[in-house]
């Protein structure tokens, strides 16, 4: 080996010590740093007519792993998905309440059923039938809430669906950029890691709203793919399209009537396609997007039904099951639609007390006694109609389209039915989101774990980096020292 060689090695070899410690120093600083992934400064030796020439550097890797970022961005989805459903269910539970609670459905229910049994037994007492009217109106009231509640919850809803597409859109339209600024850069020999971390980021922030997939392009760019097909990006950018509703989103209001949908922009001269959502099997479904239209287009309006139905429930117990000569001039009984619409659907938001027994709307309360239509007050020991409203509100009726109850069952257990079915669903949708939670975090630690920052490891390299740019600068020493004896000679 001649000294020129040797130079050349050693040369060489400092130059590769430094490009290592600089990339395990910028490891090291980076350690803490969001979606960060390790880099690697890989080495090969240089050849020059058969004898070795030193090493050079073949480039700086991130280090990936494809599958467990797939995995792990899958169950950014279903968690994401889980915990929106999850978060409804409690917020409808809290108006609804579980079966028993104070202030719950079923308690008032119970409170009805019991004021009236006792404003029976005692038929003269001014208390007790105003305790049966407050009763009553205290059971309309909560179902007001429940219906105001869903309300906004659908609202909200709406909303946020809005907000996840917009950021969907200029997310897909960063990763283009991202895109092409690498397509320009990685042939010029750029170190383009950086901006990799940062498109991994970017999708990272949309994996939770939707299930995307990562295909490799030539060049370094990436497609991206919804998990059930649907494309979102492929040297350009498809956007998702929807229309926010301008006002509160109301039980009578629907999918097309007026309530958006989503499309997408395929570049196609028809304009957008339209594409169908939270149906579980849409192309855009699995993440947070998909769930929010599960919850506007189908859990909410279902509960609303159920309440619709159990509201309409009332309003025909005490007007089908009473005498004729107890109903109000209109034939209406103890509870009435407020809205005089006769619509079924949203019932439960427009139920009210019949203004004749209450007292803030003009009325009386010994009408419950009495007769709705009684201009004045009759015997007050005449409790025969009190009796056949207690009895109304017992009488087990068949909960015909209920899907919360099939058995016969009065006004009370209805109630208790249809807090204990929703409770069982909240209960359900809470054991989901803390299993896929669960699952969420493991699949993350590992990962971190394959592609992230090993401290110890970085500093037990930077030691081997150290000792062999010792070495090499001995080498260089020693190769000076012999230049000087020859230049001496």
């Amino acid at each position: 080996m001649g000294i020129s060689s040797a130079l050349n090695n050693a040369a060489s070899g400092l130059a590769a010590s430094s490009r290592l410690a600089d990339t395990i120093s910028n490891n090291v600083a980076n350690a803490m740093t969001v979606g960060y992934a390790r880099r690697t400064t890989e080495l090969s030796s240089l050849t020059a007519g058969g004898y070795g020439s030193g090493v050079k550097v073949t480039g700086t890797y991130r280090a990936e792993n494809a599958y467990l970022t797939s995995e792990r961005r899958a169950l950014d989805a279903q968690t994401g998905a889980s915990g929106t459903i999850a978060d409804t269910y409690e917020r409808i539970m809290a108006v609804v309440g579980e079966a028993g609670a104070d202030s719950s459905l079923s308690t008032l229910a119970t409170a009805l059923e019991t004021t009236l049994m006792s404003a029976t037994a005692s038929p003269q007492s001014t208390t007790k039938l105003t305790d049966a009217v407050t009763a009553a109106k205290n059971l309309a009231d909560a179902l007001n809430r429940v219906s105001d509640e869903n309300s906004r919850i659908r609202t909200e809803a709406d909303a946020e669906i809005a907000r996840q597409v917009g950021q969907v859109n200029d997310t897909l339209h960063a990763i283009d950029d991202i895109n092409k600024k690498i397509a320009t850069l990685a042939p010029k020999g750029v170190d383009v890691t950086s901006l990799q971390d940062e498109r991994n980021r970017l999708i990272d922030g949309i994996s939770a709203i939707i299930p995307v997939k990562v295909a490799k392009r030539d060049g370094d760019q990436v497609a991206l793919y919804s998990q059930n097909g649907g494309l979102l990006l492929d040297g350009q950018v498809y956007e998702l399209k929807f229309t926010q509703a301008p006002n509160v989103v109301t039980a009578e209001m629907s999918l097309g009537s007026p309530l958006g949908g989503l499309s997408q922009d395929l570049h196609a001269a028809s304009g957008p396609v339209a594409v169908a959502a939270g149906t579980g099997s849409g192309l855009f479904d699995g993440g947070t997007l998909g769930a929010l239209f599960e919850v506007r287009d189908s859990i909410v309006p279902e509960v609303d039904a159920e309440m619709d139905r159990y509201a309409n429930d009332l309003i025909e117990r005490f007007r089908d099951l009473m005498p004729a000569t107890w109903l109000d001039a209109s034939g209406e009984g103890l509870f009435v639609d407020g809205s005089g619409s006769g619509s079924a659907t949203g019932l439960a938001g427009r139920i009210e007390v019949n203004a004749a027994v209450d007292a803030s709307a003009g009325g009386a309360a010994w009408r419950l006694r009495d007769g709705l239509s009684a201009a004045t007050a009759g015997a007050e020991g005449n409790g025969v109609n009190l009796q056949a409203l207690a009895d109304a509100m017992g009488a087990a009726r068949q909960p015909i389209g209920f899907i919360s109850q099939s058995a016969n069952a009065g006004g009370a257990l209805m109630a208790s039915e249809i807090s204990s079915f929703l409770a069982g669903r909240s209960a359900r949708s809470d054991d989901s989101r803390a299993y896929l939670t669960a699952r969420q975090s493991a699949l993350v630690e590992q990962e971190v774990g394959e592609t992230g920052v090993n401290t110890d490891s970085e500093l037990a390299s930077l030691t081997l980096v150290e000792q062999a740019y010792a070495a090499n600068a001995r080498v260089l020493s020693v190769i000076d020292d012999l230049m000087r004896l020859l230049l001496e000679i």
